[in-house]
């Protein structure tokens, strides 16, 4: 739909009502595929209907969840880290941030720093190192409070130790990516995003390989979450326009920058709330393509089209964005099968039988665009005179044909 099709010049409201909703036992008390983030309303014998010259315009007043989605979650933790070393021992795995939140950047630097080190003892054995430990002998930033003065840099120095002393790690290549598959965590740890995975030497961070010490450092300022937003949207189609990166978390999928939407508000994530409060019954709606309201389905997603938390391929199948880790995956601080249905969460069930859910607040309007009874096409214009008319063939000298010969 075009942005001409959409215009109205006269807009009268001739009825308002308001919709009062809570998705906590959504499955329950409605449609049995609803959940506390994914809500399919279902209007029965109260269905809203707009007649002839006029439309439905959905708008939200309010909207209130609690903030149950870590800062560290699912579509932030993961970063990929590769190399060899000496004995040509080659290692390329996926590893993970817990998922929970951060009080401050220096505490997501020391996770991640453990992270490094746990990981690169084995390897440095593997390659005939006499490693024990790596200590971490510097990790930046070292203030957690965001307005400090600082730079707000990633930099951690790894030195491989043997029973106090430093010895020789024996590794050779490092690389760490933060593959766009992976998800976002390149914005928090301040690096760069891999797009292209044949590109199999791509550095998202500097690294520098000593004889026994290992320095990472980032190229941008670090951030504690990578999402500040949470999106209602609406599955009926309205007139709103997005850019195509806000539907998928893969760049390039779309063919082009702005792509029609199902984007109904936006909501900052502050603290322990979500929350959205309009000033004006025109902040956020949508001016639906339909003659008769009878169902509505409203759910969250992330600044890329993602349920919160979620990675996209678990859009149909996860129930939960942050909670207990399974035991299974406990030694890694996150779930270990992210690339299948469950994530790995000890419970499944967060926004079903758990407290992911939100209440709010939607206002529908039925507006007068038009008067139906009144003639709004262009008048048609008067019909010439006969003998002025195109078209007709006459001929001079009473019909004779003056080309003719005598």
């Amino acid at each position: 739909m075009s942005i001409q099709t959409s215009r109205f010049e006269k807009q009268d409201i001739v009825n308002s009502f308001n919709i009062f909703v809570d998705t906590e036992k959504a499955n329950l008390v409605g449609h049995e595929q609803s959940q506390g983030d994914d809500s399919h309303l279902h209007f029965e014998g109260s269905s809203i209907i707009a007649n002839d010259g006029e439309m439905i315009r959905v708008g939200l007043q309010d909207f209130t969840m609690f903030n149950n989605i870590y800062m560290i979650n699912a579509t932030n933790c993961r970063f990929r880290l590769k190399g060899t070393g000496s004995s040509a021992s080659a290692y390329d795995d996926v590893l993970f941030l817990k998922n929970q939140n951060y009080g401050g950047l220096k505490d997501i630097a020391d996770a991640f720093a453990d992270r490094l080190s746990a990981y690169l003892i084995a390897k440095s054995v593997a390659n005939s190192a006499s490693t024990s430990s790596f200590e971490k002998t510097t990790v930046l930033p070292s203030t957690s409070n965001m307005v400090s003065t600082d730079d707000r840099l990633l930099k951690i120095v790894l030195t491989a130790k043997h029973s106090g002393s430093s010895v020789n790690h024996n590794l050779t290549n490092i690389k760490i990516q933060f593959q766009e598959s992976l998800g976002d965590i390149y914005q928090i740890l301040g690096g760069n995003r891999h797009d292209d995975p044949t590109d199999i030497n791509f550095q998202s961070l500097n690294i520098t390989i000593a004889a026994q010490t290992i320095t990472i450092e980032g190229l941008y300022p670090m951030q504690r979450m990578s999402d500040p937003y949470c999106y209602l949207r609406c599955s009926n189609s309205g007139n709103s326009l997005e850019m195509s990166v806000l539907q998928n978390d893969h760049a390039g999928t779309q063919n082009s920058d702005i792509v029609n939407s199902d984007i109904l508000a936006k909501m900052h994530r502050h603290g322990e709330f979500i929350s959205f409060s309009a000033s004006s019954s025109l902040e956020y709606f949508i001016n639906l393509q339909q003659k008769k309201l009878s169902s509505l389905r409203l759910f969250l997603t992330d600044s890329k089209g993602r349920k919160l938390g979620r990675l996209a391929v678990h859009r149909n199948n996860t129930k939960t964005g942050s909670g207990l880790i399974s035991s299974s995956s406990a030694t890694t601080g996150a779930p270990a099968n992210f690339e299948t249905a469950g994530q790995g969460y000890s419970s499944n069930f967060q926004s079903t039988l758990g407290n992911l859910f939100f209440t709010c607040v939607l206002r529908v309007d039925i507006i007068r665009v038009s008067n139906p009874v009144k003639l709004e096409s262009a008048k048609l214009p008067t019909p010439k005179p006969a003998r002025l008319a195109q078209g007709v063939l006459t001929w001079a000298d009473h019909g004779r044909n003056n080309t003719m010969p005598f």
